[in-house]
């Protein structure tokens, strides 16, 4: 069997660590921004300028790359300068600290890359090309753009309420594993799309929960 994946699917949770930029310019900014602006994440960058976008969104540490300690306490690395050989090194230091890197120029060979991603709330969906095609990862991002809209997030957010619900776990306690699985299964999640697009939450959530209920009786 021939094997052409060389890299897994994989959701890092950055919340309160850090993460360190090498490069300050327009294409670190591209790469740094929806991290400093989404995510409750302490970006630092290295480099000699900063781009203004970036300026009051993350800690600047002014000056070059001065090697392996700039990247100390990194949950990930970002190696984004116009220099090939720089990103080269910040990659093998940050491969030699078992620190997962992104390299953004495009001979590049980090041990991570970000995808094309749609967020909606607690929802993310994710295109990748292993790097061999940002353009067709975009242009996919942008179908499912049209396909999946902020009720597929409104959707995810309802039912993560109902299971915590305490209601709802009372409901479902005595049922099995097998049980439960099947009662979560049986809600009718286009009719509840359809209510959610509407702007009818509170329905949503009533069917949802009489589906639930009516199946644990």
């Amino acid at each position: 069997m021939t094997r052409t994946a060389t890299a897994v699917p994989l959701l890092l949770h950055i919340a309160g660590r850090r993460i360190v930029g090498v490069g300050g310019g327009r294409v670190a900014a591209d790469k740094l921004l929806p991290l400093a602006t989404d995510y409750d994440a302490e970006i630092v960058v290295v480099a000699p300028r900063l781009d203004d976008r970036l300026v009051g969104l993350v800690t600047w540490h002014e000056g070059a790359y001065g090697g392996a300690d700039d990247l100390h306490g990194a949950a990930l690395v970002v190696a984004a300068t116009d220099d090939p050989a720089v990103n080269e090194q910040v990659t093998a230091d940050a491969v030699a600290a078992s620190i997962p890197c992104v390299r953004s120029d495009a001979d590049g060979d980090g041990t991570a890359s970000f995808p094309a991603t749609i967020r909606h709330g607690p929802l993310t969906i994710s295109v990748g090309t292993d790097g061999r095609s940002p353009t067709v990862a975009r242009w996919l991002r942008t179908q499912l753009e049209h396909t999946y809209g902020p009720e597929y997030g409104a959707l995810v957010l309802l039912l993560g309420e109902l299971r915590r619900d305490p209601d709802t776990r009372a409901a479902l306690a005595p049922l099995s594993d097998d049980q439960r699985r099947l009662a979560w299964r049986s809600i009718p999640l286009l009719d509840i799309l359809d209510l959610l697009r509407s702007g009818s939450v509170d329905s949503a959530k009533e069917v949802a929960a009489a589906c639930l209920s009516s199946y644990s009786d």
